[in-house]
């Protein structure tokens, strides 16, 4: 397959990632030798006639990998071949594998296989965008050459990978320039590793979307104090391009959002579930302040008014009620970001005036969405089949490049929103919205709002089906430009 620029794996077929399978994707084109040396095969030499040396002239031929995805991929088969991979390609000879388990095994190997002769290991300027989320059993001495292998990363997601600070701090001033980065529940990381890294490595500079998710069980390692110096000194947050943030975990406070954080006028999803004394006025003024552009919020398991269905025990202060929650989330957020305001202007021309924000999904706690039951007006509660749930606005959403609010009740985009609802999470795995896995494969980024500049709208049951985007399937299809959404909660890769 000479034309092939990109590859994803699921944990159903990692047991076929065998090295010679790591070969073929990896050593295509024209690897090259240090910083932007291209070697075009010239450093490659045979210890002893291995059968492998007549493949890497056929190799040349193909195209250089573009994105390649190994989501969940944590087999014994995989990490033996990634590992040998990177032991036989990326070390030096000197044995960068000791001290490691299979540091000896390696340097055994080392004298049978064909590889390159160099000064430095052999980078792979091509792949530009490497999604490593949930490859949990391979060794941060193996996870980082590999990582640091490809010097043109523009996209990068290590969620739940054993990365380490120092990894960290070598891509920090690598020739990189990351536009989407994934660090959720990453254990190893500490707060001031990731504080490090934003506030001064070059390859952060230009961040656009950005996810630090942590939840219950596994919470961002970052303090107030991190936040604050990251609100304030992180390029990334200093220049407002911002179009995906997700913070879900982090002791945000009231003060921190409503003083510290600069505006940040393109960001359209943004996460901040898990912060349970995030009060709900702090919220809704920082999106009606500094945010107004933001359409997609996840509050689960935030904000005392919401968390109504915590467990008395061991909780000073009295427990609410669902109704209480509810009225809550109405008047606090949904009224005064997504309501129109009322005119009595007489005019020869309808006019229809604006809401505040463009907000008009909000993602709660499975509790709190059953405290709303069937929802009030055009809010209606849609769920996924991984367990999420979102109050959705189904009378608003993209036509022609334009978000409208108020859509007629015959309006395909508002049948299809309520059908959803109707269904009561018996729905396609590719339906949901602030998406926690990045799709490298299409580049589409993170946030699944932001796709075009025109702000295209979809939904897609496979990556398959992006080709008949302008049909309707079992998954709807607006006919006219819309939004792409995805939900990552079961296993594998949706959308």
């Amino acid at each position: 397959m000479p034309n092939l620029t990109t590859f994803g794996a699921t944990e159903y077929m990692d047991g076929a990632l065998t090295l010679p399978v790591l070969n073929e994707l990896f050593l295509r084109g024209f690897p090259s030798r240090g910083r932007g040396r291209p070697s075009r095969g010239r450093g490659l030499v045979s210890i002893d006639n291995d059968p492998e040396e007549d493949e890497y002239e056929r190799r040349q031929d193909c195209k250089d990998l573009e994105a390649i995805d190994f989501t969940g991929c944590v087999s014994a088969v995989f990490v033996a071949a990634l590992t040998e991979f990177v032991g036989t390609h990326l070390l030096s000879h000197d044995g960068d594998l000791s001290g490691s388990e299979d540091g000896e095994q390696m340097d055994a190997r080392h004298s049978r296989t064909v590889r390159f002769a160099r000064e430095e290991p052999p980078t792979f300027p091509g792949l530009r965008r490497l999604c490593l989320r949930g490859v949990k059993s391979i060794q941060p001495h193996i996870l980082t050459p590999f990582v640091l292998a490809f010097p043109s990363l523009t996209h990068l997601d290590l969620s739940a990978t054993r990365v380490t600070p120092e990894l960290l701090d070598v891509l920090g001033d690598s020739p990189a320039r990351l536009r989407s980065l994934a660090l959720a529940r990453c254990t190893r990381l500490t707060g001031q590793s990731i504080r490090d890294f934003l506030i001064r490595a070059p390859a952060a500079a230009q961040i656009q979307e950005l996810t630090l998710y942590g939840d219950q069980t596994f919470p961002t390692p970052l303090s107030a104090e991190d936040l604050g110096e990251i609100f304030t000194l992180a390029p990334c947050f200093i220049s407002g391009e911002l179009t995906y943030l997700d913070l879900s975990s982090a002791p945000i406070t009231n003060d921190l959002l409503q003083d510290v954080c600069r505006p940040q006028p393109k960001l359209r999803s943004l996460g901040l579930s898990y912060i349970p004394q995030l009060k709900l006025a702090a919220i809704a003024t920082f999106i009606k302040t500094k945010a107004v552009n933001v359409e997609v919020l996840t509050l689960a398991s935030t904000s005392p008014e919401l968390d109504w269905s915590r467990a008395g025990a061991g909780i000073g202060g009295p427990r609410g009620s669902a109704r209480q929650a509810s009225i809550a989330l109405h008047t606090q957020v949904v009224g005064p970001l997504c309501t129109p305001p009322y005119t009595s202007i007489l005019s020869p021309e309808p006019i229809v005036p604006q809401a505040p924000t463009r907000l008009r999904v909000i993602e709660l706690s499975i509790p709190a969405l059953v405290g709303l039951g069937v929802g009030a007006g055009t809010w209606r509660t849609i769920r996924s089949k991984g367990g999420r749930g979102w109050y959705i606005d189904t009378a608003t959403g993209w036509v022609n490049g334009e978000l409208r609010r108020q859509l007629s009740t015959d309006h395909p985009l508002r049948t299809e929103m309520e059908r959803l609802a109707d269904a009561n999470g018996n729905v396609s795995s590719g339906v949901g919205w602030h998406a926690r896995k990045m799709e490298v494969r299409s580049a589409l980024f993170l946030t699944c709002a932001e796709l075009t500049s025109g702000s295209t709208f979809r939904f897609c049951m496979a990556m398959a089906c992006w080709a008949a985007r302008m049909a309707y399937t079992a998954l709807f299809r607006l006919r006219t430009k819309g939004e792409w959404t995805t939900n990552t909660n079961t296993r594998g890769r949706a959308g």
